[in-house]
């Protein structure tokens, strides 16, 4: 009997420690992230556009965003008449704005946000309440604009969510590679990866990657690109929030269809600001866990785009992502080189808290930097790379100054 007793106590203990582990990894997810859309360009006259194509619409959004991809993901690249390398550059950024204008991007955007009805047009917030961690309260709009609490959590929504929407558009361009510096790199390639060497009919090399005997093509093995990446973001204020909570919203309790109408004309009014662009280089990309061409674009485009975004956080302030503390000891958080990491990186430990009407709150509590040999390598197919840092689970800091940190405390990077 005290057996059985002792064992009941063992097993509910257990069962206890499970359950605080779980609620705290699920609290330490709960923070607010921007919100991204991501867009390819798409150039049908360049070599390997069906595979960049093909390619991008496998890329994910990276986690640390909320997945805000709409219908079309795919949009021809705008075609400028000769000018200038000055001119075009303006000019190709004015092109992709208009572009995006045009086809009433920002109000798609705002449609997402509010899981708009395509039957009735009719709005709710479950999206806004599933992603701001709110309580029922914002639920009922008509109710929350007329209590204290609620009010301000829709203006928190605003402010923390709704304006932080992004649109990423993404410029892959293939950097032709030559046959001879294929052949300078492919007698080490085989050497490394105990591969066969096939020829193909036409331009015709072909490499034979580990076990799979899948032969690749030797434009494929050197395939490079150049990404420029545009980065906009929806022009959502306290004016712009006002008149649609006053006259544009309804929900399918109430549904107005003079409203819907009225919303319909104006799409096209919600605008997008330009925010800056980064162009990166893919350089030289290890075959390592590639095992058919499909993989190599992949791994070379996954990476690009990663780069160009983390170059983006980097410029731009406002682009930059919260990351949680997993632990302070050892103090560490799942970001690492996908995002840019490396020794000279800073980052401000941020306390998230809410005031008496439920708007959040961030308070600098300190300052952190990565360990030397402690930043994860995350980027993708890493593992296969088996480089420094390929084999952590996240990235280890040491304080520079402030006080106590706790897990869920939120990290950004400085500059």
């Amino acid at each position: 009997m005290l057996v059985r007793i002792i064992c009941i106590i063992i097993i509910t203990s257990f069962n206890i420690g499970v359950q605080s582990l779980y609620s705290q990894n699920i609290e330490l997810n709960h923070y607010h992230r921007s919100s991204l859309y991501s867009v390819l360009l798409k150039h049908p006259e360049q070599q390997f556009s069906k595979e960049i194509v093909t390619t991008f619409l496998k890329i994910p959004i990276p986690d640390k965003y909320n997945n805000h991809n709409l219908k079309i993901t795919i949009m021809n690249a705008p075609i400028l008449k000769k000018m200038t390398k000055e001119e075009i550059e303006g000019s190709y950024k004015d092109a992709i704005w208009n572009m995006l204008n045009r086809n009433k991007i920002g109000g798609r955007i705002i449609e997402k946000w509010f899981n708009r009805d395509k039957h009735t047009g009719a709005f709710n917030m479950n999206l806004v309440k599933e992603r701001g961690f709110y309580d029922a309260n914002i639920l009922d709009v008509q109710q929350a604009l007329h209590s204290a609490r609620g009010l301000a959590q829709i203006e928190d929504a605003g402010e923390e969510l709704i304006s932080h929407s992004y649109v990423l558009v993404n410029d892959i361009r293939y950097v032709d590679a030559t046959l001879k510096r294929n052949l300078q790199g492919l007698g080490v390639l085989l050497g490394m990866m105990g591969s066969a060497f096939v020829p193909i009919a036409g331009s015709a090399l072909a490499l034979t990657i580990g076990e799979t005997g899948v032969a690749i093509n030797d434009l494929v093995v050197g395939f490079k690109v150049y990404v420029t990446s545009y980065l906009f973001r929806l022009d959502w204020n306290e004016d712009v929030a006002n008149d649609f909570y006053s006259n544009l919203w309804y929900d399918n309790a109430n549904v107005e269809m003079s409203r819907k109408q009225l919303f319909d004309n104006q799409m096209g009014n919600y605008k997008l600001t330009y925010v800056g662009c980064t162009t990166v280089y893919s350089g030289e990309t290890s075959l390592a866990g590639v095992k058919n061409e499909s993989d190599m674009f992949l791994k070379v485009c996954t990476r690009s785009i990663d780069k160009a975004i983390s170059e983006l956080q980097k410029s731009f302030d406002e682009f930059k992502v919260f990351t949680p503390l997993v632990s302070t000891s050892p103090l560490c958080a799942y970001i690492g080189l996908k995002e840019g990491v490396s020794e000279d990186s800073r980052f401000e430990v941020l306390e998230k808290t809410l005031d008496s009407d439920g708007r959040t709150k961030y308070e600098r509590v300190g300052i952190v930097k990565p360990l030397k040999g402690k930043i994860w390598d995350n980027r993708f197919m890493a593992s296969f790379d088996k480089e420094e840092g390929f084999d952590l689970e996240y990235t280890t800091f040491e304080k520079i100054s402030g006080r106590d940190f706790f897990p869920g405390m939120l990290i950004r990077e400085i500059k």
